[in-house]
């Protein structure tokens, strides 16, 4: 167990912040798909928006 605490603090220095990995896996692959699905989503539009503003 102590071995696994150090892994954890080693990449929570180099930035990856395990709360959201934890909160994410408590989620069933369903929601994790919608999540993704969402996400995807928005991106798109944005592209589409910026490629408009780009003219």
């Amino acid at each position: 167990m102590e071995k696994e605490w150090e892994v954890h603090e080693d990449v929570e220095r180099y930035g990856v912040d395990i709360s959201l990995l934890r909160a994410n896996l408590r989620l069933s692959p369903v929601e994790r798909l919608r999540r993704h699905d969402r996400a995807l989503t928005t991106m798109q539009k944005l592209r589409v928006a910026m490629e408009k503003k780009r003219g």
